[in-house]
């Protein structure tokens, strides 16, 4: 309903400023009126850059919009979302934590092994 609105309301202003800019160039063409016709023109080009901004939504709703489609809950603001990023961040951190420990606790497990068959073959 939101974008039926919107698109009707820039379609009002755009058809304004084609009635703004056709009597600007009427006013242009007589050039005793070419001093008002220059900033009616002007005007005219706001008119529809003022309607293309009425028409494109705005950053909250593109947002909000491309959550919905993602499947994404929506949140509250930015905070939250750094706050579950550096819980994240801290929950990978440790699950590397411990296998690099349990690498590392492997690697010398296996150091200590070659270590006494070594001194097995050499008589030690």
């Amino acid at each position: 309903m939101m974008k039926v609105l919107r698109g009707l309301g820039a379609a009002l202003v755009w058809l304004l400023a084609t009635v703004v800019m056709i009597l600007a160039a009427v006013l242009c063409v007589t050039v005793v009126l070419l001093p008002l016709g220059l900033p009616l023109m002007a005007l005219g080009l706001r008119l529809y850059g003022y309607g293309v901004q009425i028409l494109v939504p705005g950053a909250p709703e593109v947002k909000r919009g491309m959550r919905k489609r993602l499947g994404l809950r929506a949140h509250g603001d930015v905070r939250g979302d750094v706050k579950r990023a550096g819980k994240r961040g801290k929950k990978s951190g440790r699950k590397l934590r411990k296998k690099a420990g349990d690498a590392v606790d492997d690697a010398g497990k296996a150091g200590h092994r070659g270590r006494k068959r070594l001194a097995g073959v050499f008589g030690g």
